[in-house]
């Protein structure tokens, strides 16, 4: 179950980053996107000492690594 949960959250977490920079990426780039954003943004939360003990700080967290990767993603295509 972990790793469904693991897809659906990329996905929102995806989804959100792609709707914030108006790109349109196909729906798996969305997956991509939003799983290896959380992890960049969990990478990144955690050097800057920014701990979230709930679902909602962890999707915000999620969401602004998407959105530091689709950026980079987008500079170097």
């Amino acid at each position: 179950m972990g790793f469904i949960l693991w897809i659906l959250y990329g996905l929102a977490a995806g989804a959100c980053a792609s709707w914030l920079l108006g790109s349109s990426h196909e729906w798996y780039w969305n997956i991509i996107i939003g799983i290896v954003g959380s992890v960049v943004g969990g990478f990144i939360a955690g050097l800057l000492g920014i701990k979230s003990d709930n679902w909602i700080g962890s999707f915000i967290i999620s969401v602004v690594g998407a959105v530091v990767l689709l950026l980079l993603f987008n500079f170097l295509a």
